[in-house]
């Protein structure tokens, strides 16, 4: 396309004043265009698998996106494809999509580490059980019997009930022991929790470049430093980096922004038929609340299939990218073109996801049946079981998604 070819010269000499100027600009616009899946399935039927878009070099062939997958990784301040600004930090760098994984042990690892002892260790197995954790589970079923779950209707739409009210609720309990039946802490985590444009103010390039919502942003940090779990917290661990309690508690705040709550959300509205299926290939006609109603509900290997099924037609999460560390070459259309060290490269996992030599001619029928689901799914920046960044979060994200197939089902089978 005109738009690919004008940015290979900018990108190639990216110290060039016009360069830092306009790609920006561009990373911004066409960043946001990468997040729409039926766009990037007409992206590569266009351009192919190797293509440039958004100022990066995207590689869609299934085999070079699980490589990557399984392999360390230099990154920079990018979710996707969309250039992210206002990250936390405290005197270093901690958040964990921009940093690099590429030495054994590094501090990326050690952050991880940290990240998944005290959200998944510090007991979080006994909340998820706990009475409480129950009362959001009834009020999530109570939300689905009286208010109206079509796409697009409340319980969809809500903010502090039906399916959002009851992430924020359940999530920031069971990681971090945070009273969310408190409804000034619930006012709290709300304001940032909330729809899809605090996203955007929080942490997107150029928005977030003003810090407006800096307070809110605040507050949700010190409901977090605050939390149960975070007074456990123990300083100056060396397998965990040395992390300190403030460093992991601006990383939370981010990360169930960004992903927690965000990602899982778009996944269980899809799930549960409140969110269509991307535009494309005559997904969209795809009924998956009619295919949940036929499911065995005892039958958790089958609903975790349902669940991975839909996220590789619908991924919550894109595409990952990192950044070459030598000189590279590429054919585009039938072109040799050479590109710096430095150049960004997308890593499209929904279009691995839905590439006919890897998944078959009949890649966008819906199938939680099909062959290597498992095996062959990248829904978490993985390859099945592998991968070198795999979401920390992929485990209760899942069983989530599962349980509320599980207990609405039953609901919709009642009535």
């Amino acid at each position: 396309s005109a738009s690919s070819r004008m940015q290979i010269p900018l990108m190639q000499h990216p110290d060039y004043m016009f360069s830092r100027i306009v790609m920006p600009w561009v990373n911004f616009s066409q960043g946001l265009s990468m997040c729409n899946n039926a766009w990037c399935q007409q992206l590569r039927q266009g351009l192919g698998k190797t293509y440039v878009m958004a100022g990066m070099v995207g590689f869609a062939d299934y085999e070079a996106v699980a490589s990557t997958l399984t392999s360390s990784q230099v990154r920079t301040s990018y979710l996707g494809a969309q250039p992210l600004t206002n990250l936390p930090q405290v005197d270093r760098e901690i958040f964990l999509l921009s940093m690099a994984n590429t030495e054994r042990g590094s501090l990326h690892d050690k952050f991880v580490a940290c990240f998944y002892h005290y959200m998944f260790n510090v007991g979080f197995a006994e909340r998820v059980k706990s009475e409480k954790a129950k009362r959001f589970w009834d009020q999530l079923v109570e939300d689905y019997k009286k208010m109206p779950h079509g796409e697009g209707e409340q319980f969809y739409t809500e903010d502090d009930k039906g399916l959002r009210g009851f992430f924020i609720r359940y999530f920031f309990y069971v990681m971090l022991e945070t009273d969310t039946e408190d409804p000034e802490i619930m006012k709290d985590l709300v304001a940032m929790m909330k729809g899809d444009q605090p996203i955007a103010w929080c942490y997107l390039w150029p928005m977030a470049v003003a810090n407006l919502y800096g307070s809110v942003i605040r507050a949700v940090d010190d409901r977090i430093f605050n939390s149960a779990v975070m007074t456990k917290f123990v300083e100056g661990e060396e397998k965990f980096g040395k992390m300190t309690r403030l460093e992991l508690t601006r990383l939370t705040t981010s990360i169930t922004r960004l992903a927690a709550i965000t990602g899982t959300l778009q996944l269980a509205k899809t799930v549960t038929g409140g969110l269509s299926m991307p535009p494309f290939a005559d997904m969209e006609k795809i009924d998956v609340a009619a295919e949940w109603d036929k499911l065995d509900l005892n039958d958790t290997h089958m609903l975790e299939n349902f669940c991975l099924e839909v996220a590789r037609l619908f991924p919550p999460v894109s595409s990952v990218h990192h950044i070459a560390t030598e000189p590279f070459s590429v054919v585009l259309q039938g072109q040799t073109v050479d590109f710096p060290a430095g150049t960004k490269i997308l890593v499209p996992t929904n279009l691995a996801m839905t590439e006919k030599e890897t998944w078959g001619v009949n890649v966008f029928k819906f199938d939680p049946s099909r062959p290597d689901l498992r095996e062959k799914n990248m829904v978490f920046a993985n390859v099945g079981k592998d991968g070198s960044r795999i979401c920390p979060g992929m485990n209760l994200a899942l069983d989530t998604c599962v349980e509320i197939l599980r207990v609405l089902g039953k609901v919709r089978r009642e009535q």
